[in-house]
């Protein structure tokens, strides 16, 4: 072995015993309930990927290939090329007017699907051997990807590739400064659990990696057939490049462009058709579209199974030069940001804010509190002693009956099924509902509400647009409340 040779083994070794010393201590165990502990706990993990990036780039240029990667206009003409050639129809996109006119049409092969994944020689055995990609279709997806990133002009798909974006808008990539800026939306605390999932399973997967050369080893010593290789021995990845930024990159993809289309192996018991996810080239450059109409149409993507493509269709007169958009789905403000990067300017009737209350776990009537809800409120979720409720964008009733049963059982004392009807325990319950709703809505005082912020392309306005739609729907909650009160 060759000093280099010997200094890349000792880097790889070096990685894997920071990430499986993270993986050990940290993301294989529950994340802290505490919001200010979770936030201490995504520093310290920020801070040792970074730790591990900057070894991984010694030996590896993945992340270099990543931060140079851009949509050029070569890119983009040896893209259109491709599509032509795989046969993906883009049927007058630029210049015909048309209604309910097929603009996209992209055939099965074209696909970058779970689908594909599953059969591929290079990921076959990881999804027939390992739990978490062969469990998780979006995880066995990114992987995938991630396999055709690594294989460059050999890939299938690498004229696609080379039109992605290199980064994304979500907030699993914005830096620490800017994810402050998040609080108090709860978005800020699904961030950094989306963010440690994220690290637990690139953990996992370079770990698993990490074996692979072991594994030749021991072939090389022992010459044992009978040892089965580790779950990803046959895809291109290595301890060098493999890292978390291709990895967030993938993932970014996968959440930012996913669509769901039937599997072509796949049924139910019942026979029915399982719907898995997939990549469409072409179809995923199509932005997002609110339709300011009643009922929001769900068929503007969609299958075709006697043709086997993804079809997009126009459902309204497009121009000469207009952008042909789609409707992402019925999504609130806050997922369209975690999964699509960006707030919509426009309203939105989608739009909810998710509400948490925890009963103290030194309530001596704990027990028997979270029997009761558990009975009458069944359609609660609960999570140890925190009950997760949503309020929705729908001034005449933007809360169900549910948060106010909870709330008579939360405030009655030795709680059973006749105390919480009394009219003082509906009266309290509401009253506690009502404060908390202030308490809430007042921590948003000073977010920026200026039309100028609110109208900012970018991080910024986005967190802007988020903010202000969930105080708005914090304060038709607290204005509700204060109805009911007076009506009992």
């Amino acid at each position: 072995m060759t000093q280099k040779e010997k200094s890349q083994v000792q880097i790889e070794e070096d990685v894997i015993r920071k990430v499986g010393t993270l993986f050990e201590n940290v993301l294989s165990r529950q994340p802290p309930q505490n919001i200010i502990e979770l936030w201490k706990e995504n520093v310290e993990i920020r801070k040792i990927m970074t730790e591990v990036a900057e070894l991984q780039n010694k030996i590896g240029d993945t992340n270099k290939r990543l931060a140079q990667q851009t949509r050029s206009p070569e890119a983009i003409k040896a893209f259109l090329t491709w599509a032509d050639q795989i046969g993906i129809a883009r049927n007058n996109v630029d210049i015909v007017e048309s209604k309910d006119h097929i603009a996209v049409k992209v055939p099965r092969h074209a696909m970058l699907s779970l689908d594909l994944a599953k059969k591929s020689s290079i990921m076959k055995k990881a999804f027939e051997q390992d739990p978490l990609i062969g469990g998780m279709g979006n995880v066995g997806l990114a992987l995938f990807l991630a396999t055709q990133w690594i294989n460059k002009e050999q890939s299938k798909w690498h004229a696609y590739i080379s039109v992605l974006p290199n980064t994304f808008t979500t907030p699993i990539f914005y830096t620490e400064e800017q994810l402050l800026q998040l609080k108090p939306s709860p978005i800020f605390e699904e961030t950094l659990m989306f963010y440690r999932t994220i690290c637990r399973q690139f953990a996992y997967f370079l770990i698993s990696i990490s074996k692979n050369r072991a594994f030749e080893n021991l072939q090389k010593t022992k010459g044992d057939s009978s040892i089965a290789p580790p779950p990803l021995y046959n895809t291109p990845f290595n301890v060098s490049n493999f890292t978390l930024g291709l990895y967030m990159w993938a993932c970014g993809v996968v959440t930012t462009r996913v669509n769901m289309v039937p599997s072509e192996t796949e049924k139910t018991e019942k026979g029915e058709v399982i719907m898995t996810p997939a990549l469409i080239p072409v179809l995923d450059m199509a932005n997002h579209e609110t339709l300011e109409i009643d009922d929001q149409p769900e068929d503007l993507v969609c299958f075709s199974p006697d043709e086997n493509c993804a079809l997009v269709t126009c459902h309204s007169d497009v121009n000469p030069g207009d952008a042909v958009t789609i409707f992402y789905g019925k999504r609130s403000h806050g997922e369209h940001l975690l999964h699509n990067g960006f707030v919509p300017a426009s309203h939105n009737t989608f739009d909810i804010y998710k509400l948490k209350i925890g009963i103290p776990k030194s309530d001596k009537d704990l027990e028997a509190k979270r029997k009761l809800i558990g009975e009458l409120a069944p359609d609660v979720c609960c999570t140890g002693n925190v009950f997760h409720f949503v309020i929705i964008n729908y001034p005449k009733k933007p809360f169900s009956e549910d948060i106010q049963v909870f709330a008579s059982i939360f405030v009655t004392a030795n709680p059973n099924k006749e105390n919480i009807k009394s009219i003082e325990s509906r009266k309290k319950g509401l009253e506690f509902i009502r404060n908390r709703l202030m308490i809430l809505e007042k921590s948003y005082e000073n977010s920026p509400r200026d039309p100028k912020t609110l109208a900012l392309i970018g991080y910024a306005g986005d967190i802007a647009r988020l903010k202000s739609s969930e105080a708005h729907i914090l304060r038709i909650a607290r204005i509700h409340c204060e109805n009911l009160e007076k009506s009992i």
